[in-house]
């Protein structure tokens, strides 16, 4: 069973989640910005390890701001149209 659903079978996200994806987007990078420079000084895997969360925000994020829509994977969170 797919969980995948087209972009013409769901309701766009709405302009004030967007505004607040955007929101959220800007504090992932200086948090992406902020582990990958000063986690990286104690060792390169605990950067990592920081910077994943911000790359996540950043993955589910940055669609909607600029597309309105979520990725593909996350599609089936949204209503029918």
């Amino acid at each position: 069973m797919s969980y995948l659903v087209d972009k013409n079978q769901v309701k766009k996200i709405k302009g004030t989640y967007r505004v607040f994806c955007s929101f959220i987007c800007i504090c992932s990078l200086i948090g992406l910005f902020g582990a990958l420079v000063f986690g990286t000084q104690d060792s390169l895997l605990s950067g990592l390890a920081a910077a994943l969360v911000p790359l996540v925000l950043l993955y589910v994020c940055v669609p909607i701001v600029f597309s309105g829509y979520p990725p593909k994977i996350l599609m089936w969170t949204l209503g029918e149209k």
